[in-house]
């Protein structure tokens, strides 16, 4: 199902909240809302009940693929609504879609933002230590080796440092978006 007018107010949803994710750091409701409320409404307008079920099913996957990481503290509010107006506006296969891409861009913007904050090499030493830290601790127990417990220490050490970034993710589902409606 598709609609031409859909795609425009995708493109103003789209541009209007990377602005406000890169300057406000916040996706407003007022740009989101009526967003979902347009594609719900247009699709049974035109389509029926059948309209209807396709935009809710879009908004309902749109809500759900960031619904975990927003719960666990790692997006915004926004960044959900966003994914879920888009679901209303385009359907569930489109949403789908747009996590893949988001999700490539935003590792890109991550990487950059990393490397422009000197933070690569500590973040990946404590990746590393997240996946090592398990098999030392059984290494450890197993052998009782001290150079093993320093090794195990140097990595629990490195988690402690918590640092929390802002990273504009609604850019990257943004971004993720024109690529799959471009491409």
């Amino acid at each position: 199902m598709n609609l031409i007018i859909n795609d425009y107010i995708l493109l103003i949803l789209i541009f209007l909240s990377m602005y406000f994710d890169l300057t406000k750091k916040k996706i407003p409701n007022l740009i989101t809302f009526p967003a979902m409320l347009w594609g719900l409404v247009i699709y049974s307008v035109f389509f029926g009940i059948e309209g209807f079920k396709f935009s809710l099913i879009g908004f309902l996957v749109g809500l759900g693929v960031f619904l975990i990481p927003f719960i666990l503290g790692g997006m915004g509010g926004g960044d959900v609504k966003l994914m879920a107006a888009i679901g209303a506006l385009k359907g569930w296969e489109f949403v789908l879609y747009n996590t893949v891409y988001a999700g490539l861009v935003g590792g890109i913007i991550v990487i950059i933002f990393l490397i422009y904050k000197k933070k690569l090499w500590i973040t990946l030493k404590k990746a590393f230590g997240m996946i090592i830290r398990p098999i030392l601790f059984i290494l450890n127990i197993t052998f009782d080796n001290q150079r093993l417990k320093k090794i195990n220490d140097y990595f629990l050490n490195l988690e402690s440092i918590k640092e929390k970034h802002y990273i504009p993710y609604g850019v990257a589902i943004g971004l993720g978006t024109l690529l799959v409606y471009f491409i």
